[in-house]
């Protein structure tokens, strides 16, 4: 059983939600899930069909899904999926007006029925939704938290795999920044059995390799047309809740409310932090360089810009 955590919630079963779901009975053991959904029926639809996965993986877990935002009650965790998937053509931006709207109505029903949860934001433009459940819920920093860049760190040790076929398990290194297309990722700070990126690519392949981290997401969308990533995000998310659930302190970059850290003040952005069973249990600070300092400078900014036109 995870430590202390019998109930998780997530609010939308959309493609990411759906397969969260199945991940999280697939590698947790606790005791309740609850699936909620506007859609009528989509929830209930997507937690029957988890439940007949029973006879091959032998959870025990109680599966609920339902259109009652009441259900979420008293939960330990709560995953916001919720909102419309950004289409062809559409930028992150794009998505604010709707999706901030979806947030700031899911986070005050978070307050009101679970006062003493972790929020784990997915929905996009992500930092922005991030600090807006933030605000909401009015929870303290070290409870809300977005994927996002853990999910841009994968992305990126799979196309490095792509480009050097070295195995992602002798990679280190982390995407930080905002989860859109002017994420921070700096080449210095990867490196591959403990060598620089240097020794295994050629400059202008390393620059290759920044440009399809950034636009990765895109790339996806360009493709499914209608629909967006589901795979990757719902185990990114995964591995946040387990890194809560077994109190790992665990270093994952996420979204997190800024108060000074990195030099910047009322934005969420991404950055490594140490996740265990309170959240986010410490923001590790960075030591910058020029450029660095200049791109999470530009992110606040963009960032405010975004806020201003809500």
């Amino acid at each position: 059983m995870a430590k202390g955590i019998k109930k998780i919630s997530i609010i939308g079963s959309g493609g990411v939600g759906a397969g969260l779901a199945y991940n999280l009975i697939s590698r947790l053991s606790f005791e309740k899930l609850v699936l909620v959904d506007i859609a009528k029926g989509l929830a209930r639809g997507v937690g029957l069909d988890l439940e007949d996965t029973r006879g091959f993986l032998g959870f025990n877990t109680q599966i609920i899904g339902t259109e009652d935002f009441s259900k979420i009650k008293n939960s330990d965790i709560v995953v916001i999926t919720a909102g419309i998937a950004r289409k062809k053509g559409m930028s992150r931006l794009d998505l604010l007006k709707i999706n901030a709207s979806i947030a700031k109505e899911t986070a005050k029903k978070i307050r009101r029925y679970s006062p003493g949860a972790i929020v784990i934001v997915v929905t996009n433009p992500l930092d922005v939704i991030t600090y807006i459940v933030a605000k909401e819920t009015k929870f303290n920093r070290k409870r809300v938290l977005g994927m996002g860049s853990s999910l841009d760190t994968s992305r990126l040790l799979n196309i490095l795999h792509k480009r050097t076929k070295r195995s992602v398990s002798s990679m280190e290194g982390f995407v930080f920044g905002t989860h859109s297309k002017d994420m921070i990722v700096s080449p210095a700070r990867i490196s591959i059995s403990g060598k620089s990126l240097a020794k295994f690519l050629k400059t202008k392949d390393i620059a290759t390799v920044v440009d399809n981290v950034k636009l990765r997401g895109a790339e996806i969308v360009s493709f499914l047309k209608t629909k967006s990533a589901h795979f990757a995000p719902s185990l990114a998310c995964c591995n946040l809740i387990e890194a809560i659930a077994h109190d790992k302190n665990e270093i994952i970059p996420v979204s997190a409310n800024l108060n000074g850290e990195y030099g910047v003040k009322g934005v969420c952005l991404g950055v490594p932090c140490a996740i265990n069973r309170s959240g986010i249990e410490k923001i590790l600070p960075l030591k910058l360089t020029k450029k660095e300092k200049s791109q999470i400078q530009k992110a606040g900014k963009l960032f405010k810009e975004c806020m201003t036109s809500l």
